[in-house]
């Protein structure tokens, strides 16, 4: 159901901007949102509502700050990798130790079609031959 409201209101958002009429119907929802916008009574709400927060905004950034204080001090708290918590850094950085076929741990191997190179500069393919003298 969610899935054909969508498909209806991209339709309709179609119809309005590639249509003829539809092209008429938008500017005439442009017209009527500015003349709306542009209507005293709603002038009047929203310099209220930019003065509310105004007001409110040192108190919210203040509750923000101390609840990311606490979430900081919680996650230091409830760590089970054991790095840093939020905001700290790391004493050592750990580098991981390489398996038995040279790869770090995590890190996919190549594939079977693929050697490595030898100048470090990416792969080449086992099946071409990079030197055409050999």
């Amino acid at each position: 159901m969610q899935k054909a409201l969508i498909f209806i209101a991209g339709a309709a958002a179609g119809f309005v901007v590639g249509t003829r009429s539809g092209r008429q119907t938008y500017e005439k929802m442009r017209d009527q949102s500015l003349e709306l916008w542009h209507n005293p009574t709603v002038q009047e709400k929203v310099s209220e509502v930019a003065e509310t927060v105004k007001e409110k905004a040192p108190q919210v950034q203040h509750k923000v700050g101390d609840l990311a204080k606490k979430a900081s001090h919680h996650n230091a708290e409830t760590s089970t990798a054991g790095g840093p918590a939020i905001g700290e850094t790391p004493d050592k950085v750990a580098t991981p130790t390489p398996t038995a076929e040279g790869n770090s741990p995590g890190t996919p191997a190549p594939p079977d079609d693929v050697a490595p190179s030898d100048s470090g500069q990416g792969h080449t393919s086992r099946n071409q031959n990079p030197d055409p003298k050999a």
